[in-house]
């Protein structure tokens, strides 16, 4: 071959191209075994990075370099082999839309005046009727832009655009003088966010309006909107049945670690390729995996048809989840069909959400199995700005087993647009699988279902330590504080609806996303919270950074020193607990306590924490206060593996390379709920930036790794 261009040749054989000093070009010819290897960890990883390429290349007995121009070449080839395809697909589309022309204007050619029996209206009179309608369209516009002007001086508001849906909600914080544009602090906004202005004077009341957000409602479905959907529910469910069955040759082990993925080679030829997204960096995610967990399988299908319990069901996965449209419900069979919005997160502000709309369907296809089928839907009048994932039929099987426990067989199937760069302290958890893969909603899903099945028991068990709990209401009451601050605290980590101070100085060198917002939910301490993360890889395990941040002889080395009160386990692993600690140093008058709820899994784990006064940990280990009530403002940390997958000649040699990707993040109230005074929000910024900065250097001194890895 006289080209570095990769192209795949007869015999199966590819080279890649190495320079000597002399400048002279050197081909090396790839076996059959190599080439295979390399097809099959390019399907799932198309841009691996130097430890990747090094660690293929150990294997095939290649040259990182070699790996890396295979890699390369390959991407070139990829990409033009997508543009001749879609550039075929459009030809085709194109000539069938003249056709359909050419037949539309045959056929207007007989058409007749209805009224009158004679012939159609003449060209001048369709152009006069053309331009009236675009002169009434016109007055519309200018109807809508004087309405919204009108709004937008009396209160803050503005008129979204009415072809998409306002799904996130919250208040917004509005900070407008003369000569500043609109600043918006908030959980959320429906209109667009204009950067921070920070200026060194203080922040005062009177520079703040308080705006509530607008609504906009779903507009109702045509008849042929809901035939649409019915048919794409119809076949999810029926692909969703067929490929759980289905294991060789459609399910295959992965190149890079030992998950199920799906072979699409296979599915191409037994299931009709629906491509999304059309880019070149598109790539797609499959996973399978089985779990039993302690639920019955009824109320395991309700959880997923109402958004409130999944949400709590997956609050450390799912973000927002909102229906938009139920088209079918059967309480008794539990069969339903609806459609609706979701966001998904991976606790990180590194990481962008994904959002979904998807048509969620279950059906009963046993007296003791039900069906529930996900799959993407962008036919409704409802978008993003840009779509960077779409869900193939995705979901899950649920079979009723004896004694309350039901089995959970679960699979992904993602195409994900990789337009913008993974971060790379994530890349590898990504493009692993392990960041929204079936493995991570299905040890979720056990986790949780433990945790729920825990707190229902009538009776305190003896491996709890009760302390100054003594009514299993107090249990109940504890463990529903811990869990709701578990998701309030992963709730936080979207940062993107919120104002980022990244850009100031301090927290731009020191790797820190800093984020202001007003809180006026009950719930929540009411005023300005300034809220800090900062996401690092350590070089030691996921359990290792966990048993060090949980262990109480040792917790005054990292943050507040405290003893254990009161404590419950969560799951079957005893490490899994919710606490409530006191601080020793509190004085009499100003006792406080702190609740702390833990856990960790095969993915990783959560240490999650938030102080309260004397009065307030004693209502609620009372159990005669709603937990939902109580103000908590959590901070904590958020372990993960980093996705990297140990080779077997790796452990061999003793040297498992798991690592550990650790989140910080802490909260502070700027100020109190009526945000008097000055609002020093620079000097906030700079606190909580100072406190999670010294606080990862306490840990990395705890862990003996204090050189970044």
């Amino acid at each position: 071959m006289d080209s570095n261009h990769d192209s795949s040749s007869s015999n199966g054989l590819e080279t890649s191209m190495n320079t000597t000093n002399g400048n002279n070009k050197i081909y090396h010819r790839h076996s059959v075994h190599q080439i295979q290897k390399l097809e099959a960890y390019f399907k799932e990883c198309p841009h691996p990075d130097d430890t990747q390429r090094y660690k293929l290349g150990e294997e095939l007995k290649l040259k990182p370099k070699q790996v890396k121009f295979w890699f390369q070449n390959k991407r070139t080839q990829a990409k033009a082999q997508i543009e001749k395809t879609v550039n075929e697909s459009l030809k085709a589309e194109n000539m069938k839309i003249r056709h359909e022309n050419e037949v539309m204007q045959e056929a207007l050619k007989a058409v007749t005046c209805p009224p009158c029996g004679g012939p159609p209206l003449g060209r001048e009179e369709r152009g006069l009727n053309i331009q009236k309608l675009r002169a009434y369209n016109a007055y519309l516009k200018e109807q809508l832009e004087q309405i919204s002007n009108l709004l937008n001086n009396n209160g803050g508001h503005s008129i979204p655009n009415i072809n998409s849906l306002a799904y996130r909600q919250g208040p917004s914080l509005y900070a407008s003088t003369s000569s500043n544009p609109h600043l918006s602090y908030g959980t959320s906004s429906n209109h667009p966010v204009e950067p921070p202005i920070l200026e060194r004077e203080p922040y005062t009341r009177e520079h703040i309006n308080i705006a509530q957000p607008t609504h906009q409602h779903f507009q109702p479905l045509s008849q042929m909107e809901e035939m649409m959907m019915t048919e794409a529910m119809v076949n999810a469910v029926a692909e969703i049945s067929r490929l759980i069955d289905i294991e060789e040759p459609m399910w295959i082990k992965s190149s890079i670690d030992d998950r199920l993925v799906i072979d699409q080679a296979n599915y191409e030829k037994s299931f009709t390729k629906i491509s999304r997204l059309k880019s070149p960096s598109a790539r797609i995610e499959s996973s399978k995996e089985v779990v039993v967990v302690p639920m019955d399988a009824r109320d395991l299908v309700d959880m997923f048809f109402h958004t409130e319990k999944w949400e709590r069901l997956f609050s450390t996965i799912v973000n927002e989840a909102k229906t938009i449209h139920v088209l079918s419900k059967d309480t008794h069979s539990q069969n339903f069909s609806q459609l609706m919005y979701e966001q998904l997160h991976i606790l990180s502000p590194l990481v962008p959400p994904r959002e979904f709309m998807i048509l969620r369907c279950c059906q009963q296809v046993e007296d003791d199995l039900w069906v529930i089928a996900d799959v993407s839907y962008h036919n409704v009048n409802v978008g993003f700005e840009s779509l960077t994932c779409s869900k193939r039929p995705s979901g899950c099987l649920i079979r009723a087993l004896p004694n309350g426990f039901s089995k959970v067989t679960w699979m992904e199937h993602v195409e994900v647009n990789d337009k913008v760069r993974t971060h790379r302290l994530y890349r590898d958890l990504l493009f692993g699988g392990f960041g929204y893969g079936a493995r991570r909603w299905a040890v979720t899903l056990q986790r949780m279902c433990e945790r729920i099945s825990l707190s229902s028991i009538s009776v305190i068990p003896t491996t709890d330590n009760a302390g100054v709990v003594k009514t299993i209401e107090g249990r109940r009451s504890v463990m529903d504080l811990g869990e709701r601050m578990l998701k309030n605290f992963a709730w936080i980590l979207k940062m993107s609806g919120n104002d980022d101070f990244s850009q100031l100085a301090e927290t731009k060198s020191s790797g820190v996303s800093v984020s202001v917002r007003v809180n006026s939910e009950a719930g929540q301490p009411m005023g300005l919270t300034v809220c800090a993360a900062s996401s690092l890889c350590l070089p030691v395990s996921p359990l290792q950074v966990y048993s060090t941040l949980t262990k109480i002889e040792t917790r005054h080395q990292v943050y507040i020193p405290a003893a254990v009160v009161t404590g419950f386990v969560t799951g079957t692993d005893h490490r899994n607990r919710v606490n409530i600690l006191q601080i020793p140093s509190a004085t009499e008058n100003g006792a406080m306590r702190i609740i702390q709820d833990s856990f960790i899994d095969a993915l990783g784990g959560m240490v999650v924490y938030a102080p309260m006064d004397l009065n307030t940990a004693d209502a609620a280990v009372s159990g005669q206060v709603n937990p939902s009530g109580i103000p908590i403002l959590p901070s904590g940390f958020i372990i993960s593996r980093d996705g990297h997958y140990s080779t077997s000649s790796e452990l061999e040699d003793g040297r498992d390379c798991n690592k550990t990707l650790l989140t910080v993040v802490f909260q502070i109230l700027a100020s109190g709920p009526n945000l008097s005074g000055d609002l020093q929000i620079e000097e906030s910024t700079t606190s909580v930036n100072t406190l999670i900065t010294s606080t990862i250097q306490r840990i990395k001194a705890m862990l003996n790794c204090n050189e970044d890895k």
